[in-house]
């Protein structure tokens, strides 16, 4: 039995892709089945399987037509291989740093209905991270704001949920809290008023809301605030 190298090789690849997406989507579906609901984020991830169905579509035809086809001339076995190849980097195309940054967010800011949100460009892995390391750090109070609520506040309209976000966190931090998260999600409707003022959803340890003036005028009160090293060791790890 001969030595196929573009089986091996197309092996390799395939082993690569389904792990590659398998491991993806093993936090969300365990996080399903042992915390809470999961709620699928359709503008990022049916952009990535419609990608993913795609590129095997490619690779597992190449695959059967290199095992059926008898007689392959060059010209045959070099469309074979790009086309391989071609699959495969339709797969690879939506882990790279131009799908987030530019597909993506195309996507979000079409399917938006309203300005009465943030429209916050993040992944459900980046806003389950971004929940444990708040509740980690004990600036998010958990038993007043479960994971549905963070999510509801940061992705949906305001008035489409009772959900709020109980901070634990004084006025500078939670001045710093919101430029953290400006500044590492760049697509979105992100103000200083509305986050704090109109939107009515983010709230002080006591329950009470922010006062927007506080909020403002913080930086001009202290350079740094009292959660400064936390908050940035926290969206330092947010990938």
């Amino acid at each position: 039995m001969s030595f196929d190298l573009f089986i091996y090789l197309a092996s390799i690849a395939l082993i690569y892709v389904y792990g590659r997406f398998v491991i993806h989507i093993a936090i969300p579906i365990f996080h399903y089945f042992l915390v809470e609901p999961f709620d699928w984020q359709k503008q990022v991830e049916k952009p990535r399987i419609f990608l993913h169905l795609t590129g095997l579509s490619f690779m597992h035809l190449m695959v059967y037509s290199n095992s059926s086809l008898e007689n392959k001339g060059i010209l045959i076995q070099v469309i074979i291989w790009l086309t391989f190849i071609l699959g495969f980097l339709f797969c690879q195309f939506t882990w790279t740093e131009k799908f987030q940054n530019t597909f993506v967010p195309k996507v979000t800011r079409s399917t938006a209905e309203s300005s009465q949100n943030f429209n916050i460009s993040i992944s459900d892995l980046q806003l389950i991270q971004l929940y444990n390391e708040l509740v980690r750090f004990d600036l998010l109070n958990q038993d007043l704001t479960a994971l549905e609520d963070f999510r509801n506040v940061l992705l949906k309209d305001w008035k489409e949920h009772n959900s709020k976000l109980h901070l634990k966190m004084d006025g500078p931090s939670g001045r710093e809290f919101f430029e953290q998260l400006a500044q590492t999600f760049p697509n979105n409707s992100l103000s200083l008023i509305d986050f704090f003022d109109r939107s009515k959803l983010i709230v002080r340890p006591d329950g009470k809301r922010y006062k927007y003036n506080t909020i403002k005028n913080a930086p001009t009160r202290s350079s740094q605030s009292k959660k400064h090293f936390e908050l940035r060791q926290i969206f330092s790890k947010i990938n």
